[in-house]
């Protein structure tokens, strides 16, 4: 592509402080990415597409160019925008000139499915010591940040470089786009609406769930009742259930909700029968209720490919759980 050398020139006086301006970015918004679990993207725009950004004769002068530098936020669920957005306005400068274009702000006709990601043009904060007299400077570089659902980055990625890329100018590949974006804002709709449209959904009864489901219940109501110190509460319930499920189906292939009625019995039995005091806060939920299993003779080791995570903390508690080495998780590289 062939580009002015007026462009080439200002682009090359300006690069190198839209990187420092880059940088500075990414090490504050990849920080809130790892602490929330939001997924990052950036880049600094190409000459190439500065030069076609020009030619669209949108932008009056070289200021108006407000994403030299952008990168994207992406978001779980739309629920988590405003969080983002508020993070974005304490750390950086909004006013006066750069602005939040929130989704939906532009009005599109109902049947129009289009890009509309919410979208922060924004500086780095002045300092008060800093002169700024100076247009080249790294706090008058407007940047953009773009708050991306998961879904609406990933039909971004997908479709961009199929449709807007491709040498062809195709009304096919153009509706086919504009469907998947439909089918994308109709997933977040969803999302928001989770707890709602799930009520509405026909149950099933599954007997593995409704299995999971009674030792979810009958374990939230040990701690709802202060029968188990709140330091043993698992960090995702869903998963401790499935772990001992999956501990006490290795044992016995075929287990219904009698059975599961039983194991519960036991563990509540034993739990009410231990002062809260001898309760061990050294152990994990699942250890705690794993020696209990074993001294119920309701899981035997050892059990086929299947690894106890025994430590010394355990053993030291329960110095007679006589497991056999080749049955415990070992912290040493076998390799």
């Amino acid at each position: 592509m062939i580009y002015p050398s007026i462009l080439e020139r200002k682009y090359n006086e300006y690069l190198p402080f839209v990187k420092v301006v880059a940088e500075r970015v990414k090490s504050t918004l990849i920080n809130l990415c790892e602490n929330k679990g939001y997924a990052f993207s950036s880049r600094i725009k190409s000459i190439e597409s500065l030069a076609e950004k020009i030619e669209t004769g949108r932008f009056k002068s070289w200021s108006d160019l407000d994403d030299l530098f952008a990168c994207t936020i992406i978001i779980p669920t739309l629920s988590h925008e405003e969080e983002v957005i508020k993070f974005c306005q304490d750390v950086f400068e909004i006013k006066p000139k750069p602005r939040i274009i929130k989704r939906g702000q532009h009005k599109k006709s109902p049947d129009t499915f289009k890009f509309d990601s919410t979208r922060i043009y924004t500086q780095l904060k002045k300092e008060d010591s800093i002169d700024l007299n100076n247009e080249l400077n790294i706090y008058n570089i407007t940047f953009e940040i773009q708050v991306k659902s998961s879904f609406e980055h990933a039909w971004a990625v997908s479709t961009h470089d199929l449709v807007y890329k491709s040498p062809e100018i195709d009304w096919k590949r153009l509706r086919l786009a504009a469907q998947i974006k439909a089918n994308v804002e109709q997933l977040d709709t969803l999302i928001l609406a989770f707890e709602q449209t799930s009520a509405i959904i026909q149950e099933n009864d599954y007997p593995e769930i409704k299995i999971k489901n009674k030792l979810a219940r009958e374990i939230k109501n040990l701690f709802e009742i202060g029968k188990l110190p709140n330091e043993l509460k698992p960090k995702d319930m869903n998963r401790f259930c499935d772990n001992l499920y999956r501990l006490v189906i290795t044992t016995n292939k075929e287990i219904n909700n009698q059975e599961i009625q039983k194991i519960i019995n036991v563990i509540k039995t034993e739990v009410q029968a231990t002062s809260f005091a001898q309760i061990p806060r050294s152990l994990s939920l699942f250890q705690y209720f794993l020696t209990i299993l074993i001294r119920h003779k309701i899981v035997e080791f050892p059990i086929d490919k299947y690894y106890y995570h025994i430590t010394d903390e355990l053993t030291t508690h329960y110095p007679d759980l006589n497991i056999g080495n080749n049955s415990i998780f070992s912290y040493n590289d076998d390799s």
